[in-house]
């Protein structure tokens, strides 16, 4: 397949991928909560416990289809990001799409790298959503900045991609201000470094809001693409 052929094939069926990639992800992980139980028998509950807990291997019952979840659902949504990128056609749209594979490859890589090893979990789920704030922050400029002659994306579906950016941000800022000076980087993702787990936990709801976020701001693009 020569690149034209490949690009047009993007621009063209990218919708399909971005709801594909959305709905595996998500099936996968509400069969890995809904089989869950943890190290105290506790059943899983988005208020206390953070998402990757469903890939711990040894802990969570379908840790391996939640980890594969995330490998090849990352992989699924890289072309919706490519095929967004290009369809919209502008340097502020092929910017995002580079950072937005970027952020495919780390959502990969957290399936890739279980929280068993926390050090190297850590680095991707870090990864991940730092690049994916970017993601959401580059693709909403792309959007907005279209020629209003030829709106590929209707603009309102920034409403989605603005509620994700809160999201981002207020996880992010309560990951970075939460961490204690001689505190390892990586206990800020780790259930173990807290003494006894809240009934809610301000980290898990957030970083579950930036999941949610993400997948309805998914689903508004790419249904508006559909149109």
């Amino acid at each position: 397949m020569t690149w034209d052929a490949l690009r047009l094939f993007l621009i063209h069926y990218y919708a399909w991928f971005g709801l594909a990639g959305s709905l595996l992800i998500s099936l996968c992980m509400f069969l890995s909560g809904w089989m869950y139980r943890g190290k105290q028998g506790e059943r899983y509950s988005v208020f206390n416990h953070y998402i990757s807990e469903l890939g711990e291997v040894g802990v969570s019952r379908l840790a391996w289809l939640f980890n594969a979840g995330l490998i090849v659902g990352g992989l699924v949504l890289a072309p919706f990001l490519v095929g967004m990128g290009l369809a919209l056609g502008s340097l502020w749209g092929k910017i995002a799409l580079a950072v937005g594979v970027f952020t495919a490859l780390a959502c990969a890589a957290v399936g890739v790298f279980p929280m068993n090893g926390m050090k190297t979990h850590y680095w991707a789920a870090m990864a991940y959503f730092r690049s994916g704030l970017v993601t959401v922050l580059l693709f909403s400029l792309a959007v907005f900045l279209q020629n209003g002659e030829f709106e590929i994306i209707p603009r309102a579906s920034n409403f989605a991609g603005l509620f994700s950016l809160l999201c981002y941000t207020a996880f992010l800022l309560n990951v970075d201000t939460g961490k204690k000076k001689d505190e390892e980087k990586e206990g800020a993702l780790d259930p173990e470094a807290e003494p006894e787990r809240p009934r809610f936990w301000k980290t898990t709801i957030l970083e579950w809001a930036v999941f949610f976020s993400t997948i309805v701001w998914f689903f508004v693009l790419a249904l508006f693409a559909l149109k």
